[in-house]
């Protein structure tokens, strides 16, 4: 299963957790992948930030495997990659980021009602 093929994604916290500001993740299905992480299932980084009322953005994809997704996570160097941290983030793995690339924002739905 390590060497099937799908989408690497890069997840930006509206506001840190602790320590954590991003969230790599690996999936065949993103749409999927993503409403899970919404409402606060899938992972369970996602499962706490949603639980403090923190959202994230979807800011960087990439096609890989597995494998690749292991790699950026031991680099331990997410924030060089993401465009919200970074005027002028690094590519490595990721592909270069169209110029079209709109990001995708999910407002933790604790929150929905009270804005």
């Amino acid at each position: 299963m390590t060497g099937q093929l799908g989408v690497i994604y890069l997840l930006h916290f509206d506001q840190p957790y602790q320590h954590a500001r991003h969230y790599v993740g690996w999936t065949d299905d993103l749409l999927a992948r993503l409403d899970k992480h919404a409402r606060g299932t899938g992972a369970r980084l996602l499962e706490v930030i949603t639980q403090a009322g923190i959202g994230f953005t979807l800011v960087r994809i990439c096609e890989g495997t597995r494998n690749t997704e292991r790699a950026i996570k031991n680099a331990h160097c997410t924030p060089r990659y993401c465009p919200a941290c970074t005027p002028r983030p690094r590519n490595g793995c990721w592909q270069a980021i169209p110029a079209d690339f709109t990001p995708r924002t999910y407002p933790c739905p604790y929150l929905a009602g009270r804005r």
